[in-house]
């Protein structure tokens, strides 16, 4: 298979294991505590993975046109945007009280936390067809 395709399934398994994970902590958090920190869960995790599918976007756009290379500085200045923009979001969500820092936090590591199992995953299974 190709290294494009190989790398587009992971990072769908990320995409999809990030949902799962967003999905069942919000869920959880709603079981277990107040409907806030279940919003706080969610608005963390939703701020994450729409930032991530950003960055998905902005290097598809930059990387993905043949024969032609992306400029540094457009790239840098596109970057810094979309995490002022995720900084912002998260201002704007604990300053209005529209989250409680601790779910929301969770839900902010939800991202690495899907991106650290699958990275787990992988390893396992290259083991496995190892031995």
């Amino acid at each position: 298979m190709s290294e494009a395709v190989e790398s587009e399934k992971l990072l769908r398994r990320i995409e999809l294991v990030s949902a799962i994970l967003l999905l069942a902590f919000t869920f959880a958090a709603l079981i277990l505590f107040p409907w806030k920190c279940a919003s706080g869960v969610f608005l963390g995790g939703s701020i994450v993975i729409v930032s991530f599918q950003v960055l998905k976007w902005q290097l598809r756009r930059a990387f993905l046109r043949p024969g032609k290379l992306p400029s540094t500085a457009g790239l840098f200045v596109s970057y810094y945007l979309r995490f002022l923009a995720t900084l912002v979001l998260v201002f704007f969500g604990l300053y209005l009280g529209l989250a409680t820092p601790l779910p929301f936090l969770v839900g902010l590591s939800i991202m690495v936390l899907s991106i650290v199992l699958v990275g787990a995953f992988e390893y396992i299974m290259m083991k496995k067809g190892e031995s």
